[in-house]
């Protein structure tokens, strides 16, 4: 488990040889030998004695700025678990299971898209109809993942990425007439934006990749050996993968605010390559993004806030890189014909 401190006035020490948390008069003791690293996300008091049962036990400690940058970590001089859980995140990209992994983030991101639209049924009423088609063709497509959950990512690739993107037309089709007039667009447009709705929403996912980044950070994952997509280098990059299932709460996030009426004209600019932030928008939509991050809502039978969500998600795949069983997964890839088996 990922240990996270994201309460300012926590305090972390020691209790027979267990982490011992201490809030005001509630205290929790955990077995160092459940933690596979430490995020300190808020002002806390870390006490040397945990410092030093963190380093005898291998476990990473990470320090957080408000946006989940990391800007410090301290782990032993003699820490190996980094260097082995790397090696093991290659063997388990190489499996079914990272496929199976993939279709669950798409499942889940399939999901709260769908309940945005449902959302904006009540919005723009007249929409119902589009929206309830478009909901049931979502569903329907991404269904279809399920042929490809015995395969291995190199063979399905293309099929899953292909899935993804119709669900997403299908998706932003079905929001861009229900904003109010002045955000309404004609469809997703990402570098550059062609009308201010993608400008906010490029600049929103931008500040979302920081705080994937640090949860895959803090779990010890290597961010660079991604699963399924590629940044703009055409380089694998895991926080594209990660990502997926926060979007739609992004989306969610900019629709209020358009609705409310929030987001003037001043607040965007453009320019010949097309639409984007100005200063006046970043200055009032950073603010309510660190207040977005610091919401509690229930998400996988947990209630905790939206950053930390992307932390737990991050410390799960971890804990499915650490327990892959290498040689029962080349026994059920034996069976796959015309694929190449981890050997």
């Amino acid at each position: 488990m990922q240990l996270i401190l994201d309460t300012a006035g926590l305090s972390l020490t020691t209790n027979r040889g267990a982490f011992q948390v201490i809030k005001g008069e509630q205290q929790r003791r955990i077995s160092p030998k459940r933690v596979t690293s430490i995020a300190i996300t808020s002002h806390c008091v870390v006490h040397t004695q945990a410092l030093e049962l963190a380093a005898k036990n291998e476990i990473p400690v990470i320090l957080f700025n408000r946006i989940g940058k990391a800007y410090s970590r301290m782990w032993s001089p003699y820490f190996v678990n980094l260097a082995a859980l790397r090696k093991q995140q290659w063997r388990f990209g190489e499996s079914i299971e990272a496929t199976k992994w993939i279709i669950d983030l798409y499942r889940m991101k399939t999901e709260q898209q769908c309940n945005n639209l449902k959302w904006l049924k009540r919005k723009a009423p007249n929409q119902k109809a589009a929206l309830s088609i478009a909901i049931s063709r979502m569903t329907a497509i991404q269904n279809i993942t399920r042929r490809h959950e015995d395969k291995l990512l190199v063979d399905c690739r293309n099929s899953l990425m292909g899935i993804e993107g119709s669900i997403a037309r299908i998706y932003f089709r079905a929001v861009a007439p229900c904003m109010p007039e002045a955000y309404q667009f004609q469809k997703r447009s990402r570098r550059p934006a062609e009308d201010i709705f993608n400008a906010g929403l490029n600049y929103l996912y931008g500040m979302t990749y920081s705080i994937v980044e640090g949860g895959l950070f803090a779990a010890g994952l290597d961010g660079q050996q991604g699963l399924l997509h590629a940044d703009d280098y055409k380089k694998p990059t895991l926080s594209f993968d990660l990502i997926e299932p926060f979007r739609p709460w992004i989306d969610r996030l900019l629709m209020e605010e358009c609705f409310e009426n929030t987001l003037p004209k001043k607040f965007f600019a453009k320019n010949q390559h097309g639409w984007f932030l100005s200063k006046y928008g970043k200055a009032y939509l950073i603010p309510r993004y660190y207040d977005f991050l610091e919401k509690r809502r229930m998400f996988q039978g947990r209630k905790v806030s939206n950053k930390n969500h992307v932390y737990y998600l991050a410390g799960q795949l971890a804990t499915k890189v650490r327990t892959f069983n290498v040689e029962l997964d080349n026994v059920l890839s034996s069976n796959i014909p015309d694929c190449n088996v981890l050997q």
